[in-house]
């Protein structure tokens, strides 16, 4: 295995956009919803997505 080229074992390559935030909420409401960006906060509803 040590034969190989690195380039053969390449699995994956992530890529992630770059991302804007315009708005933060005050440290003690982040801290209730776990978040500090209100674009981020996605409320749990308890349904299983898989299903929908």
């Amino acid at each position: 295995m040590n034969d190989m080229n690195p380039i053969m074992l390449r699995l994956a390559q992530a890529y992630v956009p770059f991302q804007t935030y315009v708005n933060r909420w005050d440290p003690m409401k982040a801290l209730m919803m776990g978040t500090i960006f209100p674009e981020l906060y996605r409320p749990y509803d308890g349904r299983d997505r898989r299903r929908d």
